[in-house]
C-alpha cells in the first residue's frame, strides 16, 4: 500500500518547485521583503518586461525540472514504470 501511495505524492511534490516562487510573490510583498518575488511584483507593476520575462523563464525552468524529478522518482517507487520500450 505504500508503494502506491507514494505516486499522488511525487506528482504533487512536482508542482512544489514553482510554487515556491509565486507564493514568494504574495508573501514578499505583503510583509516587504526583499526578494525574487518582491522584485517580480515590482517589476510587473513597473513594466519592466525583460526582468518579467525573466523570472518567468526561472519559473518555466523550475517546472521542467520538477517534472523530470518526478518522472524519475515514479520509476524509483514504482519498478513496474520503466522508460525504455
Amino acid at each position: 500500500a505504500m508503494r502506491n501511495s507514494l505516486i499522488p505524492i511525487v506528482t504533487l511534490l512536482a508542482t512544489l518547485l514553482p510554487d515556491l516562487i509565486a507564493g514568494s510573490f504574495i508573501i514578499e510583498s505583503i510583509f516587504s521583503i526583499p526578494g525574487m518575488g518582491r522584485l517580480g511584483f515590482e517589476a510587473t507593476v513597473s513594466r519592466d518586461y525583460p526582468l518579467v520575462m525573466g523570472i518567468l523563464s526561472i519559473s518555466a525552468f523550475l517546472t521542467l525540472l520538477g517534472l523530470i524529478l518526478s518522472d524519475v522518482i515514479y520509476a524509483l517507487v514504482d519498478p513496474r514504470i520503466r522508460f525504455e520500450r
